[in-house]
């Protein structure tokens, strides 16, 4: 017992700065953990609610503004015109093609097929287009011709593997482009 007390007044005496230090320096970041980053996680989460809920009511806004301003033929006019005709329509193919070189995507030969619509106002040119690359560049290709083609639907993707420690995949995607019918106005 009397060793104890000798060691505890010793430690008084002599401190040893380093571990009291330490000791301090987790003790404040457990309670900034514990205690701080909690509150400010909450006003983030509210922050960036309120931003979606102010863009939502923005974009809500812009289009009842342009459907107030205009008539319903200008309204479908202006539907209209956010598909291609067809003379845009091979500029697209070629842009999807274009980015696919760019995200490092190797394309084999695709098979492209038209198909008439039925209501006689749009036609689909369908695209099955083999890719080879990473998932990465797979994953960010399809992000970004979502993004730039309005008028294209991802319909199918398939995604095979040679085996598990293989860097590259092969990939049939099947897309499809809505485009204006040549007699649509």
């Amino acid at each position: 017992m009397n060793t104890w007390l000798a060691r505890g007044r010793f430690a008084l005496a002599y401190p040893q700065w380093l571990p009291l230090a330490g000791g301090l320096l987790v003790l404040i970041a457990a309670g900034l953990h514990l205690i701080l980053l909690p509150g400010r996680e909450t006003r983030i989460e509210a922050g960036e609610r309120q931003l979606q809920q102010t863009e939502r009511a923005g974009r809500r806004a812009r289009i009842d503004r342009q459907l107030a301003q205009a008539t319903p033929e200008q309204a479908r006019l202006s539907l209209l015109e956010r598909f291609p005709d067809e003379a845009r329509l091979h500029a697209e193919l070629g842009r999807l093609l274009e980015l696919a070189d760019q995200k490092g995507l190797q394309l084999s030969a695709g098979e492209y097929r038209l198909l008439a619509g039925k209501d006689k106002l749009f036609d689909r040119y369908v695209l099955n287009l083999p890719v080879q690359g990473s998932y990465r560049d797979l994953r960010a290709y399809l992000t970004t011709i979502r993004s730039e083609f309005p008028a294209l639907a991802i319909e199918d993707v398939t995604l095979r593997r040679e085996n598990i420690g293989a860097s590259a995949i092969d990939a049939q995607l099947r897309l499809v482009i809505f485009f204006r019918h040549q007699g649509a106005r």
